[in-house]
């Protein structure tokens, strides 16, 4: 092995408590303002060095920095692996998500006679986070996909009301719609049932036999009574504050959602009905709308679902939140005053 980068290894390792490593860190809000005083913490993973017969393992270990005037901050740290994470935490914010990074480019050097491996990196790395504001934070009815509800499996109109969480009577306890699932499966009198699913709406047809439903045929939909409605939009990406603090008033609200066919092969389809959120999006519900002699809305609640969501079996949404406040367009649920007082499906995500 070359001497000098020998040297340069045993150099290494004679400095390997140093901070060598640096984040470079940009964080606004969601207005774009930077936020100062924000703390950014990296964590360098545990690490097992080798010296001959005998082993060591090094703990990980926190850094941290604050972010100044300019909302950036440089964490210097040292870090024995190619990997580490990060995040990112401020007053009155939702926390960021943790990141991990990896860097590119290194190389690893085998010093004799130990057989100790140092690691040479690229020394920098550059982020930006934004941090969404806590603004308004209510109590509101809130639910997670840990409260099971069934779907009715026969053909039909169910509205179902998302502050009771429940299909509206004689199905359940809900007592006014605030959306309704329209089922208009297939006649499925020729499926083959796989056991497994009988009980969540997968039913099985092969190829030629009667009544076989193709990918895209609408089997149903979501829709809303007048004037109610719905939008979807593309979550923040923030696992913490992943939807909106409000809704939209100037939207458009739409009617009807369908649902089709999402899955098929060369053989066979399953009848699995497409999801009317997907993992990405959130939807904001405009329901219990009352309107003057004119035609003008005077009230409404508004509510959000949090993808993905569909109605395969079970009602399945990640999350659901009911303001019960009429007109107000707040959808910043406080996970701390959830009024749905229930032991399972307590939702947590503001």
């Amino acid at each position: 092995m070359n001497k000098n980068l020998i040297a340069m290894a045993c150099l290494l390792m004679a400095n390997c408590g140093c901070a060598s490593e640096r984040l470079y860190v940009k964080v606004i809000d969601d207005d774009g303002r930077p936020v100062t005083n924000a703390v950014v913490t990296v964590g360098a993973p545990p690490k097992t060095v080798f010296w001959g017969s005998n082993s060591q393992r090094n703990k990980g270990k926190s850094y941290n920095s604050q972010t100044d005037a300019n909302g950036e901050a440089v964490v210097s740290f040292n870090c024995t692996a190619a990997t580490f994470r990060w995040s990112v935490k401020a007053d009155g914010c939702y926390p960021s998500n943790v990141f991990e990074e990896r860097f590119k480019e290194f190389d690893e050097v085998v010093v004799p006679p130990a057989f100790t491996k140092v690691i040479l990196h690229g020394h920098e790395k550059h982020g930006n986070v934004i941090l969404y504001r806590k603004k308004n934070p209510q109590p509101m009815y809130a639910h997670s996909r840990e409260n099971v509800v069934k779907s009715p499996i026969a053909n039909g109109r169910y509205g179902f009301d998302l502050q009771v969480f429940d299909w509206v009577s004689p199905h359940g306890n809900g007592k006014i719609a605030d959306f309704y699932y329209v089922r208009e499966r297939p006649d499925e009198t020729n499926a083959t049932k796989r056991t497994i699913y009988d009980k969540s709406g997968f039913f099985q047809f092969r190829r030629g036999e009667p009544g076989f439903p193709n990918v895209g045929d609408v089997v149903g939909r979501i829709e809303f009574d007048e004037n109610c409605g719905a939008y979807i939009e593309k979550q923040t990406g923030c696992e913490s504050f992943p939807s909106t603090h409000c809704a939209d008033v100037r939207r458009e609200y739409v009617s009807s959602i369908p649902i089709t066919i999402m899955f098929c092969d060369e053989f066979r389809v399953w009848v699995c009905e497409s999801p009317v959120i997907n993992g990405n999006e959130y939807m904001v519900i405009r329901s219990r709308v009352k309107c003057d002699e004119q035609g003008n809305i005077i009230s409404a609640n508004y509510s959000k679902i949090l993808g993905p969501a569909g109605f395969a079996g079970l009602i399945n949404f990640e999350e659901s939140v009911f303001n019960p406040r009429p007109n107000d367009t707040n959808l910043e649920f406080d996970p701390e005053r959830n009024l749905y007082q229930g032991k399972k499906g307590r939702g947590m995500i503001p």
